[in-house]
């Protein structure tokens, strides 16, 4: 056999070695909610975005559970501007990840006037 031949063989018992450890490995544990009511970091995925809509300021919250606990959550919007703050709240309740769609829940609100600053954040805890 030549080297190269020898390199090859070499190269594809390592190859299938590897994979069959890899498909061996145990696999990450699921997120777990914080007891307590938190931010819930390790479950909660959450975007947000500002948009145009009829002539007006519109904030979307949308919260995403990862976890296997239900979770409700309390979201907290507030705008600054020249006319003063507007402020604005919401309850969430999100299923666990594996009901699918359930487990995702969107907050919109219409923001008074344009310009200014925009801040928002959450409380959640295990139901």
């Amino acid at each position: 056999m030549t080297n190269t031949r020898i390199f090859a063989a070499a190269l594809i018992l390592c190859a299938s070695v590897t994979c069959a450890a890899a498909q061996n490995a145990p696999a990450d544990p699921p997120p777990v909610a914080d007891k307590g009511t938190t931010v819930q970091l390790n479950c909660i995925d959450e975007e947000g975005e500002t948009r145009g809509d009829d002539g007006r300021l519109v904030r979307t919250i949308k919260l995403t559970n990862k976890c296997e606990q239900r979770l409700r959550c309390q979201a907290y919007a507030a705008a600054f501007g020249a006319q003063g703050v507007q402020r604005t709240r919401a309850v969430l309740i999100l299923a666990p990840k594996s009901k699918g769609a359930a487990a995702t829940k969107t907050y919109t609100f219409k923001i008074k006037e344009n310009g200014g600053m925009l801040t928002s954040t959450r409380h959640c805890r295990v139901l």
